[in-house]
């Protein structure tokens, strides 16, 4: 006891190893027992001689023996003890700068230091000499707080800057937070195990509640008091800047210098927020830090606009810089402002996950924001190329046309920009978010977010599309009159020369042109272009055919052949255009059209009865009457039998409120039956119901019938004296499928089902081979058959 009191009181004038004070406490917790050191027995203790040479000034009497633990004995040993934590705790209190991390030496004495306040209070003599000491938990958890305090304190008054501008504030809470940051690493890293193990207190936990409750507190009242509108004004005026040619990216607006200062506070709160995982778990919930992001909400569309303001500068710069093309690798199809572009979507997808915004449903609007600045950049770039492309002359009308490396390489940036929007939904996090607001406030809105999302990113996506095309279709339209030339030699070429040879001119243009464009374009604009020529060819060859209408079947017959050779070039055995997109709507029409101004007038007569046939099947309004019939063919007399059976409200045309109907029976086409007649039923006087039951036999031969356009044309007219007869409606019945055209017998009407034909009115045909056969002038056959069919619409029922 009389060293211990001697060492502890010794070493606040000269430090000594804590080891070696820790040794003595433990000699003396040996020493202490319920009988000794009672007020009845005295142990002699002497020192050993190594520890009498290194105390030599000490008094003697307290190095030679112990009293009786008397009274006074007992108040001097308690004193001893309390001196000796008062200090220790005083140490403790400034331990940062007493106790640095990552000195071995101040780790160890740190250490024993602690074991020895330990000892002390497991002592029984302790605990007999002070009775109402705290425990050393609580106590080494108050100086650690008390100190901690202390010191943030002193670290708040050294970045604290005088001048209280808005960026002064922002810096000097930057540092701020970084050194608390530091030493909680530090303190997690180098203090937190050697206090867990010795005293059984969370160090890391302590002090980061009292670090995390001191930093809120100043942050958020610098939030509240320093960023006025001020701060965002100069930001907006940026921002919102119609013309960014003359901003300078190295020109550093106040307005973009606090932003960026605001967004290195926010990454170094996140930084200190995310070591809450020192804490349990059930410990951070409390805590105003977990929720710091919500302090910058407002900052975050500035950082926003000031990301999209810088990368239109760098954007702007990038295609001022790119005045020459050279390509150095021969598969890199694009120029450097395409990946300066590029670099630049990138850099605020960084940003966006750097900001790393806790609150995934809350995120989304900022999500959306950081869509539409990239998706904007995208666009801003097509637009400045294209500026670029109309001011190096590209849409003038004058000089000669030609596919130039530049040009390629300029649709091949746009592309390649638009390429760089593909992974937003997974850099951006799409699912997550949509997924989060589903959770947060239902399924409909969950569904609401993931159309706009989307929305957006097809939106920006059809608009650079837009911007390609745009300078594609100038390409077309710069070719269109080489290829209109060549569509017209085509067509105006001697007719013993074939097709093959009469398009090698137009082949030959095509394929030079096609080969430069190949070898310059990425394949996804090659296919776009060609896919316009495609488009430019077909309109040419529509052109020709519409100019010259009428013409013999010959002149179109090459036109058609020609287009069969130029799919097949576009084609070019799978390596082109694919089928389908050749194939087009345009496509298909121009064939249509082709293929009936090449075909013969008995060809062009049959597709127009087949076109009869066809909206007689069509037909369900029955307001002009029905007709019953049956229809067989007797194979063994070659004799085709029809049998009017009755009519069934049929159209009053007399003044009386009825008709007089009778029908008239006609095979057509005439030019596949010359030699049948027409021939008529009975009229039915004053009546709308007629019935007629008259059967009708034409001698015609089982091929005549099984004809594709071979049918009866049924026409039901109103019988006048006085004047010509009055047309009610007409059916068409097709002959290629009736009973006996096979060779079987049919055996008559009585086994054959009755057929209802509904009754319509001829209407006049503006397109398809009847407008054909109209403009053959020069074909004896087709005037005639015009002038009958023209006479017999004049005839129908308007109404």
């Amino acid at each position: 006891m009389c060293r211990w009191k001697a060492y502890s009181r010794k070493h606040m004038e000269h430090p000594f190893d804590y080891a070696f004070l820790h040794g003595l406490l433990q000699q003396l917790d040996a020493k202490w027992a319920a009988s000794d050191l009672s007020r009845d027995e005295v142990e002699e203790e002497t020192l050993d001689p190594p520890a009498r040479s290194n105390c030599t000034d000490l008094p003697s009497v307290e190095c030679v023996s112990t009293p009786p633990l008397n009274k006074h004995a007992e108040e001097s040993l308690a004193e001893s003890f309390n001196l000796f934590i008062e200090f220790c705790m005083s140490l403790l209190r400034k331990q940062r700068d007493i106790f640095p991390p990552s000195n071995r030496a101040a780790s160890h004495k740190l250490e024993n230091l602690l074991k020895c306040l330990h000892e002390i209070h497991n002592l029984k003599v302790f605990k007999k000499c002070c009775p109402f000491q705290k425990e050393l938990h609580t106590e080494i958890t108050q100086i650690i707080k008390k100190g901690t305090l202390e010191w943030y304190e002193k670290q708040h008054a050294l970045t604290k800057t005088t001048v209280r501008s808005e960026d002064d504030v922002v810096s000097g809470l930057i540092e701020l937070t970084n050194i608390l940051n530091s030493d909680i690493q530090k303190g997690q890293q180098y203090y937190n195990t050697i206090f867990e193990r010795v005293v059984g207190v969370s160090y890391t936990a302590v002090t980061y509640r009292q670090l995390e409750k001191l930093l809120s507190d100043d942050v958020c009242a610098a939030m509240e008091d320093e960023f006025t509108e001020e701060v965002a004004a100069p930001i907006d005026q940026l921002a919102n800047s119609a013309d960014v040619t003359n901003l300078k990216d190295d020109n550093n607006p106040i307005g973009m210098q606090i932003g960026t200062n605001l967004f290195e506070l926010y990454l170094a709160l996140q930084e200190f927020a995310q070591m809450k995982s020192y804490l349990p778990h059930s410990e951070t919930k409390s805590l105003s830090v977990s929720h710091f992001h919500e302090w910058f909400k407002g900052a975050v569309n500035r950082w926003l606009k000031i990301a999209q303001t810088k990368a239109n500068i760098r954007i702007k710069k990038a295609i001022e810089l790119d005045k020459k093309v050279t390509v150095v690798d021969p598969q890199v199809k694009h120029s450097s402002s395409a990946v300066d572009t590029a670099c630049c979507f990138t850099q605020i997808r960084e940003f966006w996950k750097q900001l790393a915004w806790p609150d995934t449903a809350g995120a989304y609007v900022f999500v959306t924001k950081v869509l539409e600045d990239i998706c904007n950049g995208a666009i801003f770039y097509a637009d400045e190329v294209h500026k670029k492309l109309q001011a190096a002359g590209y849409y003038d009308d004058s000089g000669v046309f030609d596919v130039t490396e530049e040009l390629c390489i300029t649709i091949n940036n746009i592309e390649q920009v638009r390429r760089s929007l593909k992974p937003l939904p997974e850099d951006l996090r799409f699912s997550e978010i949509y997924h989060a607001v589903d959770k947060a406030y239902g399924k409909d809105s969950g569904r609401q977010c993931k159309v706009a999302l989307y929305g957006v990113l097809k939106s920006s996506d059809e608009d650079v599309i837009n911007k390609i095309k745009e300078v594609i279709e100038h390409v077309g339209e710069k070719m269109r009159p080489d290829i209109g030339k060549s569509v017209f030699h085509l067509a105006w070429a001697p007719e013993s020369v074939p097709a093959e040879d009469a398009i090698e001119s137009l082949l030959s243009y095509l394929d030079n042109n096609l080969d430069t464009l190949n070898k310059s374009l990425l394949r996804t604009n090659f296919d776009r272009l060609l896919a316009e020529i495609w488009h430019v060819v077909l309109d040419e060859i529509k052109k020709m055919l519409e100019t010259n209408m009428g013409k013999k079947p010959v002149f179109y017959s090459r036109l058609y052949d020609a287009l069969d050779i130029l799919r097949e070039f576009f084609h070019a055995n799978e390596k082109g255009l694919p089928m389908q997109t050749i194939m087009s709507r345009e496509y298909e029409a121009l064939q249509d059209l082709l293929r009936l101004h090449k075909s013969e007038t008995n060809t062009l007569v049959d597709m127009f009865y087949l076109e009869k046939i066809d909206i007689q099947k069509c037909t369900e309004d029955s307001r002009f009457g029905v007709l019953t019939v049956r229809v067989y063919y007797n194979f063994s007399s070659e004799e085709l039998s029809v049998e009017i059976l009755n009519a069934k409200d049929i159209i009053p045309l007399d003044t009386n409120g009825l008709s007089d109907p009778f029908v008239m029976i006609e095979l057509v086409p005439s030019h596949n039956f010359p030699t049948c007649q027409v021939q008529r039923t009975k009229i039915v006087k004053k009546s709308l119901n007629p019935l007629f039951d008259e059967s009708f036999g034409f001698t015609v031969n089982p091929d005549q019938c099984r004809h594709e356009s071979a049918m009866v044309q049924f026409t039901v007219m109103d019988h006048d004296i006085m004047f010509a007869n009055d047309f009610a409606g007409e059916a068409y019945f097709s002959l290629n499928g009736i009973p006996g055209l096979k060779g079987e017998k049919a055996g008559g009407y009585s086994n054959l089902k009755q057929t209802q034909l509904i009754l319509t009115q001829p209407k006049p045909r503006v397109s398809g081979p009847f407008q054909v056969l109209e403009l053959r002038t020069w074909d004896k056959d087709a005037t005639e058959f015009v002038k009958k069919i023209k006479a017999r619409e004049s005839l129908a029922i308007t109404k």
